[in-house]
């Protein structure tokens, strides 16, 4: 089928929402463990499986795939102790910049090639993929009777950098604490920080940011950046200027700012983007931008950082409450369940004494 035919497909963005995390929606996974060989064995058949997706793909003119690196805490699978055990299996699928994609949202865009894949998966009757694979989900044959799920995270080749550094967390913590400080900062600007870099939608006839979220047409999408190192200080370069209409070089940023703008690739830390956020809510202050653009509903840099907090401490309760892991039904599952809620438990704890710190 034609190119065109995808694309119409995948023009309401709902068709992302079929995630199905950590392989909980499956008895097939719950029994194997998920170590570092764990992430090795399922790591060789993700590219057998692309190996094939890409021969699929050619048949139909299209550009190859290609995997990229694994995400979440498995990024660390290499130097971590066998007896680490992960949640789940994250990995980077990166996929062509499409010219007729360039008006498209993340959410249309990853919607396009998880169709592709799902076809191509339900075509090809391959013995090594589970038939309860969903989506960008498959559930691989690792050997041994043994099945794995591999969330195949989809990037396109110009944000491959940010979206692997926007998707690895602090090596031994929860990946969810690391990614919701970037989701709840994007939910206060009315911004979507996620895997295509901080964007915001805006109307085309107003020239106003729309409600990321529930916008549905006659919007345009502006990209703040795609810097992981230098995010948060580059928004805060962005805002000053919309608000001010002056040159961000002359504005007043807080030295927290200063000294954590994004995230360091180097060393991967929750507190470091605790820091940024608190320079950034500073520098607003600094150079009187609340209650002005994007930040009206503020009114201080305290006020800023309440609603921040707020907004993070609910997003981690969800995930504890969620019902998502009561399909546990297999020992190792249940085990996993709630080791996995406590480590969210702990994390936030963890997060609201970065906060509390001067």
């Amino acid at each position: 089928m034609s190119n065109a035919y995808y694309l119409k497909l995948i023009l309401k963005e709902a068709i992302v929402n079929r995630l199905i995390e950590g392989g909980w929606d499956t008895v097939a996974t719950q029994s194997t463990v998920i170590n570092p060989s764990t992430v090795k064995k399922a790591l060789a058949v993700s590219e057998k499986l692309i190996q094939g997706f890409n021969k699929f793909l050619k048949r139909k003119n299209l550009p190859a795939t290609r995997i990229g690196t694994p995400l979440g805490s498995s990024a660390y699978h290499k130097v971590d102790p066998e007896d680490k055990i992960y949640g789940d299996i994250d990995l980077q699928l990166v996929v062509p910049d499409l010219p007729e994609h360039k008006d498209l949202t993340l959410s249309q865009i990853q919607g396009y090639w998880i169709k592709l894949l799902e076809d191509y998966i339900s075509e090809s009757n391959l013995d090594f993929v589970h038939s309860d694979s969903k989506g960008a989900h498959p559930i691989l044959g690792i050997g041994d009777d043994k099945w794995v799920q591999v969330d195949m995270i989809i990037h396109q080749e110009s944000v491959e950098r940010w979206g692997r550094y926007r998707a690895t967390p602090e090596r031994g913590v929860k990946g969810l604490l690391m990614g919701n400080m970037f989701s709840t900062l994007g939910s206060l600007l009315d911004m979507s920080i996620q895997h295509a870099g901080a964007q915001y939608k805006l109307g085309i006839k107003d020239k106003t940011r729309k409600p990321y979220s529930t916008t549905r047409r006659d919007f345009s999408i502006v990209t703040v950046t795609t810097d992981p190192e230098l995010f948060v200080k580059d928004i805060f370069d962005h805002e000053y200027s919309l608000i001010t209409g002056k040159d961000p070089s002359t504005a007043k940023v807080d030295r927290l700012l200063s000294q954590n703008p994004g995230v360091n690739v180097d060393n991967i830390k929750v507190e470091t983007l605790v820091k940024a956020v608190k320079g950034l809510a500073a520098s607003f202050a600094a150079n009187k931008l609340y209650g002005k653009g994007a930040l009206a509903q503020f009114s201080s840099a305290n006020d800023f950082l309440t609603k921040f907090m707020e907004v993070y401490q609910e997003k981690a309760e969800k995930d504890i409450a969620s019902a998502k892991r009561e399909k546990a039904s297999t020992p190792e599952a249940t085990a996993r369940a709630e080791s996995d809620r406590e480590k969210v438990r702990s994390g936030l704890e963890m997060v609201k004494n970065f906060f509390r710190q001067a």
